[in-house]
């Protein structure tokens, strides 16, 4: 059997129909969406068209939409064009984050914390024992200073889907701007910012087939945010230079594909997660279950396999052809155990001994039974090893 890829929370392959847009605004379409010309004018349909596909998944309008390099971009410029408004006139800034946040928004908040010591503080909340952050965690954890709060939708980890919509409500109320991570829920769990109170969002092209190095955040229009970049007046003047718009138009693709078959796709993808989990479960005895296999996002199946370490089951499977990951890819070739699965109780000897395996849209049900397989083989063979 070919390679088997079960690692699609940490990046996808691209949709052929995705690539071929990306080849056509490189190569036939290329102008610069800011010429006046006919070919910078053909750009700036394209660029405007992907703004509003874009903005359809998530209910936005089309306004509200800017186009960043990433998700890990749009989580820094949330948090930054937040806090330095108040920062740069000397007022606290106090802001409500998790224990299992992307790094992306818990390293920035560490990093604020170092800074401006005295000015800004955050609060990391601990998850429950299903691993999900609720909104009464957050109101008790509110002070007079709590200018924003940033919960992620879906953990990247073990899928956990956090009621955004609860969470949000008691920010709109006290006017506090409320900012969700959806790097790995976009086309993947219904959003729509206005039911859900969503002032700032967070969302990447590469975790939904589309192309890497591009992505968006969406900006309520009556929130205020600094700008991320200086130098021209692209993006609304919020976010300039020129545009990646073959990676936007590959996006936007991606999103319109994802968001019209997501009522089929997620369903199948998830009972291909939980044949997966069947056969494993089946196969290996005392494993730990890290993911809500009823109400979690259904590509994403965490496991602990107690005995043994779990980068040695990681590189064992790579060996057979198979991807799996160890945590979340921004932390690869870390030797710490996984904050995610800390935070909701494993100890660090647990955490090491983790794998995620991701589904997506190109897996079949012969290479998970297959994959299934391989793993059942290779813990029973690692663990007779440690005996």
């Amino acid at each position: 059997m070919d390679r088997i890829y079960l690692d699609n929370s940490a990046t996808t392959r691209v949709d052929k129909r995705v690539a071929d847009a990306v080849y056509e605004y490189m190569t036939e379409k290329f102008g610069n969406p800011s010429s006046a010309h006919s070919y910078g004018q053909e750009a700036k349909y394209a660029l405007d068209d992907a703004r509003e596909k874009v903005a359809k998944v998530i209910g936005a309008s089309v306004g509200e939409i800017f186009f960043t390099s990433g998700g890990t971009e749009a989580d820094n410029w949330a948090l930054r064009g937040i806090a330095d408004q108040y920062l740069d006139h000397g007022k606290p800034v106090h802001v409500i984050t998790t224990e299992f946040e992307h790094s992306a928004v818990y390293e920035m908040c560490k990093y604020y914390t170092k800074l401006y010591p005295e000015l800004f503080s955050a609060t990391f909340l601990k998850p429950n024992a299903k691993g999900a952050v609720t909104a009464e965690m957050v109101s008790k954890a509110v002070c007079e200073n709590t200018k924003l709060v940033s919960v992620m939708h879906v953990n990247n980890e073990i899928g956990v889907i956090n009621d955004i919509g609860s969470i949000g409500k008691p920010c709109r109320d006290k006017g506090i701007i409320f900012h969700t991570d959806a790097v790995q829920s976009f086309t993947k769990v219904p959003i729509d910012v206005k039911s859900m109170n969503i002032d700032i969002l967070s969302a990447s092209s590469h975790k939904i087939y589309g192309p890497k190095g591009v992505g968006m955040l969406y900006l309520r229009k009556k929130v205020a945010l600094l700008p991320n970049q200086f130098g021209g007046h692209q993006e609304s003047n919020m976010r300039t230079g020129t545009e990646n718009l073959p990676g936007i138009v590959g996006f936007a693709k991606a999103a319109e594909i994802s968001y019209t078959d997501m009522n089929e796709e997620i369903p199948r993808i998830t009972g291909l997660r939980n044949r997966l989990y069947e056969l494993i479960s089946a196969g290996v005895d005392g494993i730990i279950v890290n993911s809500d296999l009823e109400n979690g996002y259904g590509g994403i199946l965490n496991i602990t396999f107690p005995g043994i370490e779990g980068e040695a089951l990681l590189l064992s499977l790579d060996l057979e052809g198979i991807a799996v990951s160890t945590g979340s890819a921004c932390s690869t070739g870390h030797v710490t155990p996984s904050r995610v699965l800390t935070s909701i109780g494993l100890t660090a000897e647990q955490a090491q001994s983790s794998i995620r395996l991701s589904v997506g849209r190109f897996n079949t049900l012969e290479e998970i039974e297959f994959a299934a397989q391989k793993v059942v083989e290779n813990v029973k063979r690692l663990r007779e090893m440690m005996n």
